[in-house]
This record gives structure tokens, sequence and C-alpha cells, in this order.
């Protein structure tokens, strides 16, 4: 755990597969003033045991809100888990994938699809009760922004905690990762159902928040510059767009990858990750760039 300043806390959630150990943060609050304790992500199942113990370490005892931007495993899975261990713990969630929490059925049946092995890595999930779920305006401090695109049930959240502006912005801006050099390297994060004008309109949204002092990410890490995160992240997207567009449908999703690493200067970084990271990130370049070629060729 990383104190970033007073009352504000970066968790690392390390999941039990090569390369995914430094794949996910998750970020706790603990706003004094308004006496209120705040954790924005629990991972999926499989690291619920170990968030738990890390609160413990930190003596924290009660967990009045959990957030979270969106329901996908590796991000919301561990909801059930968290609530049987925290009664007393109040959840948020886009209102559109609540569903998915209280009868996760469906989302387990397409992650099982969509993950393959990395499913049984997640871990499964349980359902959520339905009066542990909050509606939007009911936690002091929070601003809830709408940023559909990454899923259809995206949202990203500013918290004011000591003058300081935290906002949390999912995946509507992609993933981030700093090298220790103080680098950055950054991917889309655009799923096989992926709607380039919707993630784009969530992206200009996110530019007019620039008062903000610092923006954290789920994968992984937090930039101070927010201006500079979005403007890059939808450079990045038009880049994309340019580069697929003109190849063809059927290219394989080796040769895509190949073709972007070529044409993205920023995928140029790969080679600066460790293996096991590299290939991961390889991994979810292709499933980004499935993402594209699929709304391309709905939109040609």
């Amino acid at each position: 755990m990383e104190k970033i300043f007073d009352g504000f806390y970066r968790i690392n959630l390390p999941i039990a597969r090569g390369g995914f150990e430094s794949f996910l943060d998750g970020w706790l609050i603990c706003d004094e003033k308004r006496n209120q304790t705040i954790l924005v992500e629990t991972g999926p199942a499989s690291v619920v045991p170990g968030l738990l113990r890390q609160l413990e370490a930190m003596n924290i005892a009660k967990i009045d809100y959990l957030i979270y931007t969106h329901i996908h495993l590796d991000h919301a899975g561990g909801a059930g888990q968290f609530a049987a261990a925290h009664k007393e713990t109040k959840i948020l969630a886009p209102e559109k994938g609540r569903k998915h929490l209280t009868d996760p059925s469906k989302l387990i049946e397409a992650s099982k699809v969509s993950l393959g092995s990395l499913y049984e890595t997640y871990g499964a999930p349980v359902p959520l009760p339905c009066e542990a779920l909050i509606s939007d305006g009911e936690i002091g401090g929070l601003t809830v922004i709408d940023t559909p695109g990454h899923s259809p049930h995206h949202s990203s959240y500013i918290y004011e905690i000591g003058g300081k502006k935290i906002l949390f912005a999912g995946e509507a801006a992609g993933c981030w990762y700093r090298f220790d050099d103080g680098d950055v390297f950054m991917r889309p994060a655009t799923p096989h159902k992926f709607y380039y004008d919707t993630a784009m309109a969530s992206l200009e949204k996110l530019t007019h928040y620039t008062n903000v002092d610092i923006v954290c990410f789920p994968h992984s890490g937090y930039l101070a510059d927010a201006s500079e995160v979005f403007e890059t992240a939808i450079a990045q997207m038009k880049l994309w767009l340019e580069i697929l567009s003109d190849v063809p449908k059927d290219l394989s999703p080796d040769d895509l990858l190949r073709t972007l690493r070529a044409k993205d200067p920023v995928l140029a970084k790969l080679g600066k990750l460790p293996e096991e990271v590299r290939k991961r990130e390889e991994h979810f370049i292709k499933q980004s760039a499935k993402g594209f070629m699929g709304w391309i060729q709905r939109n040609r």
C-alpha cells in the first residue's frame, strides 16, 4: 500500500498469474472531515482475501462506501465476497451495470467466453445483496461522470479531499503504466463490442475537468497532468483508427499487433516492459485492435 497524500492511498491488488502481479490498483480514501472511508474497486474475487488483509494491517475496520467504475470481473468480480466480509459497506456502481452485481449469471457466462483461462484466475463472483447498492448523490464530496465506451456502463468519479481533487478515470482513457524513468506506456482499452464515437465523446468530456490534481487508473497507477492524459489518449485513439482503417479486414491478431507497433510510437515502448508484462499487454492490444476492427467494419 502506498500513501499518496494524507487520507489517500494506492492499494496494489496482485493477481496470481504471470505478468498480472501489478496489473490492478485499488484506492482508499480516509476522509476524517466527512467521517467516511471509501474504497474504489476491489478487483476480482480471487484478490479479495489479500485486500482484506491489507485493510486489516492498516487497522481499517470499516469501509463506508465501495465504488466501482464498471462491472467487469477484474474490477468488480469481488463485490459479493467483499460485502460478505463488510456488511456495513454501501456500494455505488453505474446504474446500467448493477444488475450484473446482484445476479452475475450472465456476466459469468460472457466472461468465460471472453477471458478463457483467465476467468479461473479471476475467480467466480457471487451475488451482491440488492440492499447494499446506493444511488448517485449519496456520497458526500463525490461527483459522478457518465463515461461509457470501455463498457456501456462506465462511470468516472471526482472526489475532493484536503483541497485536492482526485479523478478516478477507470478505463475511459485506456490503460497507463509509468516506468521507473518517468516515461509512460499507454494503450486503448477497446473491447469486442466497441463504439468509437461513444468512447471518444467520453474522452472529450473528461478534457473539460482541468482542475483536478491527480488522475488515477485501475491499470495502473496515477498521473498529475489531467489535460495531458486525455489529450494523449484522444490522439492515440485517432491514430489507431487511421492505422486500422487501412488494413485488410481479415488481418490476423498477430499482424494487427505488428502493424500497430510499427506505426504507433507509444507501443514502441513495449520493449521496456518485463517479459511477462509485455506478453500480457500484447494480448490486450490484440483484443483492443479487434474491437476497433469490429467498429470499422460496421461503419464502412
